[in-house]
């Protein structure tokens, strides 16, 4: 039971780093700041239920995509991991924040992606699909990282508050360094399971 749970907790953790609620703090605040608070629900409402559906439906048929360009999950191992580590990179470097300033509708781009729903939350769908973890574990994970990041963009103000955006900052680039780590163990993976030793 107790390996279970660890299952889940881990399951919940991997796509928690990838999707980065709480980094996703600021960037919705400086988007969404001279929009009324009726707008600035609509914003997340959306960009929440977009984020929620393309997490779904690529943890349901990205395997069969994957089937049918004949790409091996260890093909999508190594690449997902390279892709997550220049992710991290440009997470350690604050690269993410400059390039969707400005933009007035930002519910689908780039809130729900890629910010939530990018390349690297889509790849830990997938690969969360795969044993030991499985499609309960996959669902699990998307439903309580989406459920999350509402909850804190409906209080983003006052975290934002709370926190400042020096903080908010900290956090997100502390994310990105463990980000890191995990893409180079789905490199490894990825190699090792495409080229055994032995």
């Amino acid at each position: 039971m107790s390996d279970q749970i660890s299952i889940y907790i881990q399951g919940f953790l991997t796509l928690f780093i990838v999707f980065d609620p709480i980094g996703n703090i600021p960037l919705f605040h400086s988007l969404t700041v001279s929009f009324d608070p009726s707008k600035k629900a609509k914003i997340i409402k959306d960009s929440i239920k977009v984020a929620f559906l393309i997490l779904a439906g690529f943890a349901l048929a990205g395997n069969y995509l994957l089937d049918f360009f004949s790409i091996s999950i260890n093909d999508f191992k190594i690449a997902g991991g390279i892709l997550l580590f220049v992710m991290s990179i440009e997470g350690l470097l604050g690269q993410e924040e400059g390039r969707w300033m400005n933009r007035e509708d930002v519910a689908i781009v780039p809130l729900a992606t890629p910010l939530m729903a990018g390349p690297g939350s889509i790849y830990t769908v997938m690969y969360l699909m795969q044993p030991p973890n499985g499609i309960f574990v996959a669902f699990f994970a998307i439903v309580t990282n989406v459920a999350l990041q509402w909850a804190l963009l409906r209080s983003s103000n006052r975290i934002m508050k709370v926190i400042g955006k020096s903080g908010s900052t900290i956090i997100s680039r502390l994310m990105a360094f463990i980000l890191s780590a995990i893409a180079i163990g789905m490199i490894r993976s990825g190699l090792t399971g495409a080229y055994p030793i032995g």
